[in-house]
């Protein structure tokens, strides 16, 4: 009888972690779908809703003072998103703005838009000399306007006012949007 309590116990136990395996095996694969079902926006942040949308009035005060309005950006215009304590963000903005030095549009013609957070101003600094940089409450307006909902966004504005999003290669932010 011994025996036969202990094999059950043990029958038992295994069974158990084979369900527990099993369980951890399907939890994995699942949010592996769901990473790999992402947008294919520049870090696979970009959200869907703004690939292709028209952007929506907004009239904002840039960080160097200066009056931004939808009309008043150059068509095409460079629009950046970045989030501070947004990893992604944070290894994007040494490789965006080093491209933007080397052979991107003019800083008039490039809005960069920080959301607010801890270490904002460090964003500021390192995008205003590439950029017109607009942060702060400001921001989500602009954000807002976009329809923009992830973190960070590289797109292109058309003179129609639609959002192209740009994809992992930046080489595309000297490139016209194709009509």
């Amino acid at each position: 009888m011994p025996v036969l309590v202990s094999a059950v116990v043990l029958l038992g136990a295994l069974g158990l972690l084979n369900l527990a395996l099993t369980f951890g095996i399907v939890r994995r694969l699942n949010a592996e779908s769901a990473r790999a079902a992402q947008p294919a926006g520049l870090h696979g942040l970009a959200d869907a809703a703004s690939i292709g949308a028209t952007a929506g009035p907004f009239s904002v005060t840039a960080a160097d003072g200066s009056t931004v309005t939808r009309d008043t950006l150059a068509t095409p215009a460079l629009v950046a998103f970045f989030a501070p304590g947004c990893p992604p963000c944070a290894e994007l903005l040494p490789e965006f703005t080093g491209r933007l030095r080397e052979d991107g549009p003019p800083a008039g013609d490039v809005l960069a838009v920080v959301t607010p957070g801890a270490g904002q101003q460090e964003y500021v600094d390192a995008l205003a000399e590439v950029a017109t940089v607009v942060t702060g409450d400001q921001a989500q307006d602009v954000v807002d306007a976009l329809g923009v909902g992830g973190f960070p966004v590289v797109a292109r504005l058309d003179d129609d006012g639609t959002l192209h999003v740009l994809h992992r290669d930046l080489r595309e932010m000297a490139r016209p949007v194709p009509a």
